[in-house]
């Protein structure tokens, strides 16, 4: 678009008739004209009003010039400026139109063509202007930026126009039309560095809806606030470079002795080569990664990120033998996030103390950040965002295994293991985290008006800049009414190790609320709780459902068994039930029936399809939500007293517990009563009390179920002695469960779960049905197997944990998952009564695990297919098909080794996406259940601030120490800051950091005799110790700190 195109579209919004010359023939009025601010005001509210009017923008007149794409619009650099020049005297001109006379125009043409004979400007030849369609909405905004605010700029400061880069519409022209950043030489926006893989979401903004012109106006060329003296002061550089002549772009603009211009340059060239060590390396092309990959100079992996300490991440070795790969430092990381497959080149020792230095310089610029962001908290704060990240079960009916704490985790002074391997991320094969996460939003501290600050609560999430399209309404100027207010943030773009840039997706509303800060854990580990709608009712049966008697008939009629189930007590969806029958020689025909979920649940419909994508059903202190719909929840869950569709697994079982055969079976069933844990423990304890168990249905009486729970109980015992003495591993982390008060839903009193025998009867069954399910599934389907592994730990992590224990008196077999069982059982067992000890030393043991996962059978090595924890070769989920998709699959494998009709029409690849998807919501799901567990576990403690409890010692360092408060299995951290009240010493072992301890010389109190001794106090790994925890200052934020003994301790 030529230039007269704007004069024009400056002449519509004035409602005065186009020029009938061009602009070159008219002549700047500098001295009188554009240079006076009230002319610069009016060109702001000129400008404003063509933003407001953007979606109505008149029709524009052209002249008759050359097309802009084929050419340059200027052929040099003088030519842009005076341009420009002529384009703002224009409307100087017709701002001063009304208040000066005719007469006075007239007495100044002659010296308007004498400037423009000094100005070296030739008139064009033009034809009458004729009237075209008008642009887009956005168009006339666009070319605005382009031709008449970007050389407004010239006189700014860099980090200004750095600032001004990210502006949407400013990048919006070059990704819509990148030819005219070489019709605009001069301007200095077009030397900005350009991103071009890196073009955020924001641009596609609707440029007309209400909030987006509000923000726009908070533009400072479009807002009262912009400073007249800057723009004076780039029209005085202006006539500066005019005066020399023809100028390239990239000359200073005054004239400076030239020792100033080589300081100048030096400084330009300093800062160029900073911001150039801040962004990241460009990825390896796909062909040399497969390449690496095949020649093993390359590895693949995911990344692991330190929480407390997010400059340091890991990829695991595929030998578990060796020490977990390190990734020192955010540039190194290269974009990727926690749980991403990415591709690790090993950083060779000759270039490691340069990647050290560089990686220091980069994440302490992190800690600080330049150009104006808000700095990231201190490190002692950014620590004390304690995550229970190693509660850990490894039996099957509850495997989740976690590994978020690996090698390094001291997040204070990390000093990498020398020997260590270090590496740098060459390529990211697979974006598993979604790029969303929980924060802040906060005003620059310079009150800058194009780009805010998200902090996010993770901190292994960088920061991001936030452009004003996607700010909250009113935020610049209420901007401390929004400190409390949680947003839901995505990454757009990263391509700067400082910080990333990103869009406001959610308000979630206030931190603290327990309501909101539920929502923000849903959100954060990207969980879908949306209700199904309306339209997916129609794709399973009513509530009312009648099983038809010709499904009947395909099935096993066990509805005169007497059948049962155990659950917890406020249990809603029920997917088992048991049963046992004495046969006539002797031995016992037991059967565990699970709920026929895949019966009602169509393959392949969007109601599956969604299912599918949920994966899971996600258990929080205050609710369940589940993954069908509720009404099918309800329709399969085996209540008592109703005939329900089951899949039954049968054994015939000797009095020993010795398997003897096994059959599966579709059947229909009618439990006779729904029992919680408590009344099956009164049971197996012989404590008779009848008087509040349930309801029993169907002819059975209480004997009946008392007699068989006790056959069940006597087998399951034997069952679980022998699985430990074939090899098998459990590792307990406390879990803590709440009672709520009924009105307000705050936590009214806890307890800790606690496995007992009742527990470990179902347990038992429930594990020998997997186990039993998985070997037919994998015989009969080899390649669509859909199996569960559970990799063995870190040899390198269990080899320094032994040898850390060992000086305590604890001596850690770690060859097999037996016996490490057996050399920890006399610390963790039932006979123990140091529950402190045990807590501790199952936690140092859960820290070397891997995570147990799902995976299709095809092209997996035999060895792949083992199950560390249960040390058995092949194993499933088969028993929960109401809240695991993972079971649906299994059943309908199983179906079709029934039916005898071959295996389903699968394939492979789709198979892998739903273990991928059923593995990303399984972890997902956990980890908002353990951090929903440590929110109410907070509020608690701040509602019954302060509490003094006891606990144990996890590790010693150099100004911290870590506890379990064994009342609530909850991890905390007690600094040793400057203000403590005595004196601390760490003193370090060579033998281990584990052998690490703090001694502590306490202050006599203010009111203590001058002759009163001080307290000693030493703490070593497994010490007791007093703990105070109070509410802080923040939104369910607690404080925690070391209590004063009564007398010295020193162990």
């Amino acid at each position: 678009m030529a230039s007269s195109d704007h004069s024009a579209d400056f002449q519509a919004e004035m409602k005065t008739p186009p020029a009938s010359s061009s602009c070159a023939t008219a002549t700047p009025q500098l001295e009188t004209g554009v240079t006076q601010s009230g002319n610069i005001q009016e060109l702001c509210k000129l400008t404003k009003n063509l933003a407001l009017q953007q979606s109505t923008v008149k029709p524009i007149q052209e002249e008759n010039v050359s097309d802009t794409s084929s050419k340059p619009l200027f052929t040099n650099a003088s030519q842009n400026n005076n341009e420009v020049l002529k384009m703002l005297s224009q409307v100087a001109d017709k701002v001063t139109e009304n208040t000066t006379p005719k007469t006075t125009k007239k007495k100044n043409a002659k010296k308007k063509k004498e400037r423009l004979k000094k100005l070296q400007i030739t008139p064009q030849n033009v034809t009458p202007p004729q009237s075209q369609t008008a642009p887009p909405s956005n168009a006339s905004v666009q070319e605005l930026f382009t031709r008449q605010i970007a050389p407004m700029y010239l006189a700014s400061p860099s980090h200004y126009l750095e600032n001004l880069s990210y502006h949407p519409h400013f990048q919006y022209m070059y990704q819509q039309q990148p030819h005219n950043a070489a019709s605009v030489p001069s301007s200095p926006l077009a030397q900005l560095p350009m991103f071009n893989a890196h073009h955020s979401d924001m641009r596609q903004v609707d440029p007309s809806t209400p909030r987006y012109l509000q923000n726009v106006m908070q533009h400072p060329l479009l807002n009262k606030s912009y400073s007249v003296d800057s723009y004076q002061q780039y029209q005085q550089h202006q006539l500066q470079r005019q005066s020399v002549g023809n100028i390239t772009p990239n000359s200073s603009f005054r004239h400076t002795p030239k020792s100033d211009n080589k300081h100048k340059s030096r400084t330009n060239s300093k800062e160029s080569n900073q911001n150039s060590d801040k962004r990241f390396g460009l990825y390896m092309p796909l062909s040399e990664v497969e390449v690496g990959l095949k020649s093993k100079q390359l590895i693949e992996g995911v990344v692991r990120i330190n929480p407390k300490q997010f400059t340091h991440a890991y990829v695991s070795s595929k030998d578990r033998g060796e020490q977990d790969i390190l990734i020192e430092g955010i540039k190194d990381r290269n974009r990727a996030l926690e749980g991403d497959i990415v591709v690790v080149e090993i950083i060779t020792d000759s270039s490691s103390d340069e990647t050290d230095a560089e990686n220091k310089k980069n994440d302490a610029v992190n800690e600080m950040n330049e150009s104006g962001d808000v700095p990231v908290d201190d490190v002692s704060k950014n620590a004390e965002k304690d995550g229970n990240d190693t509660q850990t079960s490894f039996e099957d009916v509850n495997d989740d295994d976690d590994e978020d704490a690996k090698n390094n985790t001291d997040d204070m002074t990390p000093k990498p293991d020398k020997k260590q391997k270090r590496g740098r991320v060459v390529y990211l094969k697979e974006k598993v985290h979604n790029r969303t996460c929980i924060g802040v939003l906060k005003l620059m501290p310079d009150k800058n008006r194009q780009k805010a600050l998200f902090v996010p609560r993770d901190h292994r999430i960088p920061r991001l800049n936030i452009p004003f399209t996607s700010w909250p309404d009113n935020f610049y100027k209420e901007a401390k009414s929004f400190e409390n207010t949680l947003f839901l943030a995505k990454i757009m773009d990263w391509f700067d190790s400082r910080f990333a840039n990103g869009k406001i997706i959610k308000n979630i509303g206030q931190s603290g609320d327990m309501v909101t800060e539920t929502t923000a854990i849903l959100a954060q580990n990207d969980l879908d709780v949306t209700p199904f709608g309306q339209k997916y009712s129609l794709l399973y049966p009513r509530l009312d459902y009648v099983i038809p008697e010709d499904e009947i008939k395909l099935r096993e009629d066990c509805r005169k068994l007497c059948i049962f189930s155990i659950d917890p007590s406020n249990c809603r969806d029920i997917d088992d039930a048991v049963s046992c029958i004495k046969l006539d020689n002797g031995n016992y025909e037991i059967g565990v029936h699970i709920s026929d979920v895949s019966h009602f649940l169509t393959e392949s419909t969007e109601l599956d399809e969604k299912v599918a994508e949920k994966a899971t059903t996600i258990y929080l202190v205050e609710k369940a939500y589940h993954m069908l719909p509720d009404e099918l929840c309800m329709l399969c869950s085996l209540f008592p007293g109703v005939d329900k569709l089951a899949f039954s697994v049968f054994w015939e079982i000797t009095d020993n517990a010795e398997v003897l055969s096994h059959r599966f079976a579709k059947t229909v069933i009618n439990s006779c009563s729904q029992l919680a844990y408590e009344h099956a423990q009164t049971i197996l304890e012989d404590n008779e009390d009848k008087s509040d168990f349930p309801e029993i249905n169907n002819g059975f009486q209480y004997k009946d179920i008392r007699d068989t729970i006790k056959i069940l109980g006597k087998i399951a015992a034997k069952f679980r002695r022998g699985r430990f003495e074939n090899g098998a591993l459990r590792i307990d982390q406390p879990k803590v469960a709440f009672h709520l008060h009924p009105f307000n839903g705050l936590p009214k009193s806890f307890w800790i779960y606690e496995s007992k025998e009742s527990h470990q009867l179902i347990e038992e069954f429930m594990l020998l049905a997997n186990m039993t399910v998985a070997e037919r599934i994998h015989k009969d389907h080899p390649q669509l197997a859909f199996l569960r592994c559970h990799p063995p730990p870190s040899g390198f992590m269990m080899k320094q944990l032994a040898k850390a224990l060992k000086p305590m008196g604890i001596d850690l077999e770690i060859d097999s998952a037996g016996s490490l069982q057996r050399s920890i059982l006399p610390y963790v067992g039932p006979e123990n009564e140091d529950k402190g000890r045990a807590m501790v030393l199952s936690m140092l043991c859960a820290k070397p695990m891997a995570r147990a996962k799902y995976f299709c059978a095809d092209g997996v090595d035999d060895d792949d297919f083992h199950h560390y924890a249960l040390n058995v070769p092949l194993y499933t989920h088969f028993t929960s098909p109401i809240r695991r998709y993972a079971d649906i699959m299994v059943h309908r494998l199983l179906t079709a080794s029934l039916k005898n009709n071959g295996s389903p029409e699968w394939e492979v690849d789709k198979v892998r996406m739903i273990a991928a998807q059923c593995n990303k919501q399984k972890y997902n799901a956990k980890k908002a259940g353990e951090m929903s567990t440590e929110l109410y576990t907070l509020k608690y403690i701040e509602m019954h601030s302060p509490m003094v409890t006891e606990g144990v010692v996890v590790e010693v360092r150099e100004k911290y120490i870590d506890v379990i408060i064994v009342a609530m299995g909850l991890n905390r951290r007690v600094y040793f800051n400057p203000d403590f009240p005595g004196d601390f010493k760490c003193v370090k072992n060579e033998a281990g950091a584990k052998l690490s301890r703090m001694e502590v010389l306490w202050h006599n109190d203010k009111d203590a005799p001058a002759d009163a001794p001080q307290i000693k106090q030493v703490i070593e790994v497994f010490s007791i110790v007093q703990i105070e925890m109070h509410k802080g200052n923040e939104m369910v934020k607690v404080e925690t700190r070391l209590v004063k003994p009564k007398v010295s301790v020193e162990n």
